[in-house]
């Protein structure tokens, strides 16, 4: 196995501009120009790497051009090649290295290694069973908003980070341009990837830009791509740990640079395309479980998730938006103007058990909507509602769509001035979306909640935009409004100077601005009643901006970091409350506070994600604080994960449970939980204890503590040692470890394969 390690300030290697006296190394490997030798990718010998040693990118080459598989792979006499390797019982099949198929289907989840997984909510052998009582997110009128996709989003929410990938830029090998906008001189396949290059030309994107790459992850990420090529990376510090082709294990050096991939040359008869940068630690489970569990632990709480920036509502493209256009899940990034696969929201959906919000095109014509309703109706799971609102904003003028919703509204003659042409073209065509939803559902339509939303500060605008809608109210089911605070508009120069302002200054003008929201609930609230809809929040939290100068961000920034912030955001929600969710007229849907967003960077442009990156400490964001204590106070739900959690693995049972209402312990029985071997008490303070998994090879268990507003810390225990003491992971440091195949996942809820639970807590 080689060992390279390459630095961003190397000048470009000239390998790829074949001449003469360098050989094409058929592709399986890459031509040195001042030695005229092919460095063979692992798994390829000879002098121009024509031995093929069936290494499959899983092993190295032996002296007889054998290999030397990786652990989960076997050689193959027969097949000359490495193959998966699995003892799987009952005869099912391999469904991966080391991972076997399951005996019956999961209906409700996804099988690894013999076993289901399942969706939040359900339990038993195949995830058949729904148990509203094992979610988090029961009875709780929380929503979140989640963050857009980009390369410099800090909010990771694939394990494959190229989905967050920038689109391809040019640059020429011989010159150092950033850059060179020669995308139209490149033929391009319908998954977004070049078909084949010029020889003097590459194409790169970036992953893990600014603060993305300051906290992620940190190991050796897999890159997997097929097709004949060569890539690259710069702008990084790097080690290659193996390089075979079509895979390598490539650490990075921290960095905020973000890391450049590069297409450096291409087969045109067969193209690199499909690449992935797999995060450490998820090689093996990426395809089945494509989300970043550390994100999914973050959303579990709220019932309801908006995809409006992962739809990319505002400015979607193109116009008209048709079903042929939309982003498909083999796309080389999920990012850019069409926003994300729907299949990825609806599956994201599926797994937490929470209820989408799907913000529909502005400029989507008939057929992409009802396209879209099949798709939910076909793919949803059954107990979940459907939130369906046209666009985003249609009345803010900073959106592509006000625009075009003016521009079609005067085609139509629906007003002779724009501004109110466009209000009423919103009408028309909300009206029209909802309409087309319910003709796909028919007799399921009572799982849609049609959403109509306008202006929230200037009530006389919503009030003639209402009025306008009429009796077409009655195709809708909710009154949407937003949420925000400004406190007392703090950021703008022309009342404040907030860089003179303490942080008990600020939280005053907060405090003074309240009767405003207070003022909002009610007018709204009245207003919904009116027409017989209930009253929701589409967006909702605190929104200092400021762009006047650095001193002024600064001082903006360092308030949502400050303890005061989190009395500020209760405040706020308290109000919602009182007026909104505990009225009795408004019960579902109404009384939904829908925050916006989950994570974002703070910047002059605003401090919006309750948490600035994924993985952040929540006791660290005192927006989180405040949200998740005003769930606990006003949602009966304190469930925050099972009660018992087994591993079966031979003939010893590894668990995590509450004796004779006592503290919850983990530990091992050796038949089969009729006594148990209690290891050393983990935490007193803790609301579920969760044993994920447990590793077959180092013999490792793996713990997670919840407490009562859901964070989660991490632990380890090797169980073979004479002394057995826990160990503190990082959260990356715990999903890397538990991840691979040689972990044996716990057992779904009430699924206990004779496992003795009578003595043992487990309601």
């Amino acid at each position: 196995m080689t060992l390279l390690v390459l630095f961003a300030v190397l000048s470009v290697c000239q390998c790829f501009l074949l001449d003469s006296n360098c050989p094409h190394c058929n592709w399986n490997g890459v031509c040195n120009t001042q030695s005229g030798k092919c460095t063979c990718y692992e798994g390829f010998k000879g002098t121009d790497c024509s031995t093929d040693c069936g290494c499959q990118g899983h092993g190295v080459c032996t002296q007889d051009n054998t290999c030397v598989c990786d652990s989960g792979w076997k050689w193959s006499k027969s097949l000359h090649k490495c193959v998966w390797d699995c003892s799987c019982s009952n005869g099912v099949q391999c469904i991966g290295p080391g991972v076997c198929d399951c005996v019956h289907a999961c209906k409700y989840g996804t099988c690894w290694n013999g076993q289901c997984e399942c969706w939040e909510g359900y339990k038993g052998a195949t995830c058949n069973v729904f148990d509203k009582n094992i979610m988090m997110n029961r009875n709780i009128s929380v929503g979140m908003n989640l963050g857009g996709l980009s390369y410099w989003s800090p909010e990771l929410k694939f394990v494959d980070i190229v989905k967050q990938s920038q689109e391809w830029i040019t640059e020429h090998h011989t010159t150092h341009q950033w850059d060179t906008h020669e995308h139209d001189t490149i033929t391009w396949r319908d998954d977004g990837y070049p078909a084949s290059l010029p020889s003097d030309m590459l194409v790169g994107k970036l992953v893990l830009r600014a603060s993305a790459g300051t906290h992620g992850p940190q190991g050796n990420f897999t890159l997997l791509y097929d097709g004949d090529g060569e890539i690259g990376f710069s702008l990084v510090r790097y080690t290659i740990h193996y390089n075979g082709k079509g895979r390598m294990l490539v650490e990075f050096h921290e960095g905020s640079g973000g890391i450049f991939i590069k297409i450096m040359r291409t087969n045109s008869k067969n193209p690199v395309h499909n690449i992935r940068l797999i995060l450490p630690g998820f090689e093996d489970r990426h395809e089945l479980f494509p989300f970043y569990p550390p994100f999914l632990e973050n959303i579990k709480r709220y019932s309801e998730l908006r995809f409006m920036d992962m739809l990319h509502t505002n400015g979607h493209t193109p116009e008209p938006t048709t079903w042929d256009t939309r982003r498909l899940q083999n796309f080389h990034t999920q990012t850019g103007t069409k926003g994300c696969a729907i299949e990825y929201l609806i599956h994201l959906t599926n797994i937490v058990g929470a209820d989408p919000w799907f913000n529909q095109p502005h400029a989507a014509d008939d057929d992409f909507i009802r396209h879209f309703a099949n798709m939910t109706k076909a793919s949803l799971r059954p107990e979940l509602k459907m939130y369906i609102e046209y666009s985003n904003e249609v009345w803010n003028g900073i959106f592509q769509q006000t625009k075009y919703s003016k521009q079609e509204g005067m085609k139509l003659g629906l007003d002779t001035h724009d501004w109110k042409a466009g209000l009423k073209f919103y009408n028309k065509r909300s009206t029209e979306t909802v309409d087309l939803w319910k003709a796909v559902f028919g007799s399921d339509s009572d799982r849609l909640i049609p959403v109509w939303a306008w202006q929230t500060g200037y009530h006389d605008y919503t009030r003639q935009a209402i009025v306008d809608l009429g009796t077409r109210a009655s195709h809708f089911k909710g009154l949407a409004i937003t949420g925000y605070f400004g406190c007392d508009h703090v950021t703008s120069q022309s009342k404040h100077d907030i860089t003179q302002l303490s942080m008990a200054d600020i939280r005053a003008l907060c405090k003074k601005d309240l009767p405003k929201s207070i003022n909002d609930f009610h007018y709204f609230m009245n207003m919904s009643k009116t027409y017989n809809l209930k009253l929701l929040m589409y967006e909702g939290g605190p929104g200092l901006e400021s762009s006047r100068n650095n001193n002024a961000t600064d001082h903006a920034i360092a308030f949502n970091r400050h303890d005061l912030a989190e009395d500020a955001t209760a405040d706020v929600l308290e109000a919602w409350y009182d007026i909104v969710t505990a009225d009795p007229y408004n019960t579902h849907p109404g009384g939904l506070f829908n925050y916006f967003a989950s994570v974002s960077t703070y910047s002059k442009y605003g401090s919006w994600g309750m948490m600035e990156f994924t993985g952040q400490d929540p006791y660290t964001s005192p927006k989180y604080l405040a949200v998740h204590r005003y769930i606990n106070r006003h949602f009966n739900n304190q469930y925050m994960g099972p009660a018992c959690s087994f591993v079966l693995f031979n003939n010893t049972v590894y668990g995590c449970y509450r004796q004779n209402n006592q503290n919850v312990h983990c530990g091992m029985s050796t038949d089969h939980g009729t006594h148990w071997t209690n290891y050393p008490l983990l935490s007193t303070n803790t609301s579920a204890l969760i044993l994920d998994g447990y590793d077959v090879i180092n013999h490792a268990i793996f713990v997670r503590n919840v407490d009562d507003i859901a964070v989660n810390t991490f632990y380890t225990m090797d169980t073979s040692q004479q002394y057995l003491q826990w160990k503190s992971l990082t959260f990356s440091d715990y999903y890397r470890l538990v991840s691979p195949a040689t972990v044996r996942r716990r057992m779904t809820n009430g699924d206990h394969h004779g496992i003795n639970i009578n003595q043992l807590d487990c309601n």
